[in-house]
């Protein structure tokens, strides 16, 4: 309770200085109207500064792409007391260094350059769910500094901790870090979607290249971010081994599906097995790939549903592959025919509808087999080959089962009926007696 009690005098001890140091009624009143000026004139020339501040950044942040539009519309909106509040700093730094009192202007510039950065971050950076709690937390931090209990809770803060080692966690590092984090990861997902725009639009790589490209340009820009707020806060890299092994637990068990979705997609990416654009069959569902992913594929299918498959079941599974040796595939269409039909007319009628079709290729040509002999029917194969699988293969050989129907009604071509044959050996004379009850 001594030392808690000791910390709480500090404290109050900083705000009276900071408060009170070097004022006087008329220093104070002085202050105040240099206040009123600025702020007053931020008001009446608001407009134009807004105006100058749309020209500059029109200059330098030129196009409609990505979040330009955006960036340019807030740094405009605070265009007017950024100026203010730029100008009452270098009135700060004048009033020091003459020895006058500064004390009001300090505060009024430090509320101004609270409220520049909490329209910036929370219109540009935080997510609306998170605006209004990291606005408290802003104008806290200002008046506390304003106050002058900023830095003796810090100190606070800083005490209370524990020894790991080598190094030493406090409060006051997870503060710092977890701040630091809120300010650079949406910060590193802007760049990444800026990026990735960016490699989308290089016509030299292929999708493939391109996603993998994407997916590396992430990583490590997530992992510089985490590093640059680690490293920002004074964080101790010696703690991490302590908490190597724990981290090992925890992707041996309760990670161990993430941590191979993640490594999957990479070796799909390398290896070239699947690519964007792609037409695959998977435990019986046929579709073209949408997008890869880190954990999954999406691939979407001719009725319009998305399937999320995670990355190790394309490793660990059988994948059919329809373009992967190319855009063409081939598809056998079998066909019946009695035994009383034209076998040579059959398959030449089976060419021929074939050739009604443009998405059927002429070169390979399609082309009739004699597959079989059957019970009831002969069996033959029309075998076809399509450029795009990605447009449907049951619709394209519907048609061409339609056609090859309609060609062989008109040329008298027979569809086969199951039937069987009931073969009866020389008939047996049957003797019929009657015996009379009676008798």
């Amino acid at each position: 309770m001594g030392e808690l009690w000791e910390y709480l005098k500090m404290i109050i001890c900083g705000a009276q200085t900071k408060l009170c140091a070097g004022a006087c009624d008329l220093n104070i009143i002085f202050q105040l109207i240099v206040v009123g000026l600025v702020v007053l004139g931020m008001f009446l020339l608001g407009g134009v500064v807004r105006r100058g501040m749309a020209r500059l950044l029109g200059d330098i942040l030129p196009g409609e792409k990505h979040h330009l539009p955006q960036i340019r519309a807030k740094l405009t909106d605070v265009a007017a007391p950024l100026a203010a509040a730029i100008l009452l700093g270098v009135i700060f730094l004048v009033a020091r260094h003459e020895h006058w009192g500064h004390q009001v202007i300090y505060a009024a510039g430090d509320l101004l350059w609270a409220w520049v950065f909490i329209r910036l971050l929370t219109g540009l950076l935080i997510s609306p769910a998170w605006s209004k709690p990291f606005a408290i937390l802003i104008m806290t931090v200002a008046a506390m500094d304003i106050v002058g209990v900023l830095d003796p809770t810090i100190e606070v803060l800083d005490r209370v901790g524990f020894n790991l080692g080598e190094g030493r966690l406090s409060l006051w590092i997870i503060i710092k870090t977890a701040v630091m984090l809120a300010l650079l990861l949406p910060l590193s997902g802007w760049l990444c979607q800026v990026l990735q725009h960016r490699i989308e639009q290089v016509a030299n790589l292929t999708p493939r290249i391109q996603v993998l490209l994407v997916k590396l340009t992430k990583t490590g820009i997530y992992t510089l971010a985490i590093l640059v707020a680690l490293r920002s806060v004074g964080f101790n890299f010696h703690l991490l081994a302590v908490f190597s092994g724990a981290v090992g637990l925890g992707v041996g068990f309760g990670l161990q599906k993430v941590v191979s979705n993640l490594v999957s997609g990479v070796i799909i990416l390398m290896d070239n097995s699947i690519r964007p654009g792609d037409v695959i069959e998977v435990g019986g569902v046929f579709g073209w790939i949408e997008s890869l992913h880190s954990r999954f594929i999406s691939m979407i299918t001719r009725d319009g549903t998305s399937y999320l498959i995670p990355n190790d079941e394309l490793i660990s599974n059988k994948v059919i592959n329809w373009s992967f040796s190319g855009k063409g595939i081939r598809l056998k269409i079998p066909v019946g025919i009695s035994y009383t039909s034209n076998v040579h007319e059959a398959m030449a009628l089976m060419v021929a509808a074939a050739a009604d079709f443009p998405r059927i290729l002429a070169n390979p040509k399609p082309v009739a087999r004699l597959v079989s002999f059957g019970d009831s029917a002969i069996n033959l194969d029309l075998r076809i080959w399509i450029k795009d699988p990605a447009n449907g293969v049951t619709n394209i050989k519907s048609e061409v089962q339609l056609k090859i129907w309609d060609l062989f009604k008109e040329n008298g071509i027979e569809f086969p009926f199951p039937q069987h044959d009931l073969h009866i050996k020389t008939p047996t004379e049957l003797t019929v007696r009657v015996k009379d009850r009676l008798a």
